[in-house]
């Protein structure tokens, strides 16, 4: 598919803008944010990718690692030399154990069971515990994940369970900077922004402080259909169903759904599709959970107003996933032999079988929906 050239820089940035940095946390925040040229050729709104795999850590979870370290230690929660304990999918903990280090504090994590091979050996690297748990099992379940975190914070006087998904300084960090960050590099013209809806932290916290500045701001959660939100209250209770009023919250606190304007799904194989062209086309370099939010935004930008401004939010980097998704053994290995062979021959188009239609939620304001 042919593609109009793309003007290269004529020079390398100023040098008299660099500076330098009095510690290695000085390096998480004022992330990237860089326009869309060939994936949106033709699309008559602007579509920008805020690149957070250029945090120190390689991940937006550098940003709440900080903010909940520097928050506990603060607040006396975190005493000196005291281990630090939580569960997530591995960015998050890279991002505690780079403030956990340099603050003195030691860091385990009960990771996902699908942790990429490369996390897992940079997460020891970094001298991170790492314990076996499993989220998909009922939380009295001994081997919960929860479980096991909250008995290796326990085991010492000196333990803190972190409880990144409850935790308000995850989305407090991001309204103290990756909100102010889009804020300024749009000059204020940010009219979309878009984030995994994953534990919240983002697209909640961002979308806050987005929607302080300009309430007509369109907050975009976007998630994979069949993700473990799926399983729960989740999309019932925000749709403002009838019948869901009395359903408990079981999906994580830092999902604020007076934030979320709308939550978006797509299926897994598009947006692997997609990371693949981001690659090969832009010379984009964003992982799985990116792909799927960038999908959304290209899909809704194909029917917006010339002055719309889209921001979607990349959490992570291609590189943590070249042993999985974005790789053609893994996948012919693994339930997309199609899909490989497509990528194979440079084919980066949407499925074309399976659910691969967009599905909307609209979410009902707070005076729609009541909580049991």
């Amino acid at each position: 598919m042919p593609h109009s050239a793309q003007a290269l820089p004529i020079s390398f940035p100023d040098p008299s803008r660099s500076r330098t940095y009095d510690s290695v946390l000085d390096l998480i925040g004022n992330t990237p944010l860089v326009r869309l040229n060939r994936l949106t050729e033709g699309l008559p709104a602007t579509v920008y990718v805020k690149l957070d795999g250029f945090n120190l850590g390689g991940s937006s979870k550098d940003r709440i690692g900080l903010n909940i370290v520097r928050e506990a230690i603060a607040g006396g929660e975190l005493r000196p030399g005291g281990r630090i304990t939580d569960t997530g999918a591995g960015n998050t903990a890279i991002g505690i154990a780079l403030a956990g280090n340099a603050t003195g504090h030691p860091s385990s994590s009960v990771p996902l069971p699908t942790l990429s091979p490369e996390k897992a050996r940079l997460l020891e690297f970094l001298g991170v515990e790492l314990l076996p748990g499993r989220p998909d099992v009922p939380r009295e379940d001994p081997e919960n994940w929860a479980n096991v975190a909250q008995r290796r914070a326990e085991a010492e006087t000196d333990g803190w369970w972190s409880h990144q998904e409850s935790n308000g300084d995850n989305p407090a960090a991001h309204i103290a900077s990756t909100g102010p960050e889009i804020w300024h590099q749009t000059g204020g013209r940010v009219t979309h922004f878009l984030a995994q809806i994953a534990t919240g932290g983002t697209v909640s916290g961002t979308g806050s402080y987005l929607h302080e500045q300009n309430p007509e701001v369109s907050v975009i959660a976007t998630d994979f259909h069949g993700s473990m939100h799926s399983q729960s209250n989740l999309y019932r209770v925000a749709s403002g169903e009838p019948d869901a009023e009395q359903l408990e919250r079981d999906w994580p606190e830092n999902i604020d759904l007076d934030v979320i304007d709308r939550i978006e799904r797509r299926d897994r194989e598009a947006a692997i599709a997609l990371g693949w062209r981001a690659a090969r086309e832009e010379g984009l370099l964003i992982g799985l959970s990116s792909a799927l939010s960038l999908g959304v935004a290209l899909d809704l930008a194909a029917n917006a107003d010339e002055d719309d401004v889209f921001v979607v939010f990349s959490a992570d980097s291609a590189r943590d996933y070249v042993s999985r998704e974005y790789n053609l053994a893994w996948l012919r290995e693994n339930d997309y032999p199609e899909l490989a062979e497509r990528l194979a021959r440079g084919d980066y188009s949407a499925p074309t079988h399976g659910s691969t239609d967009p599905d909307t939620v609209l979410v009902a304001r707070a005076d729609d929906r009541v909580l049991a």
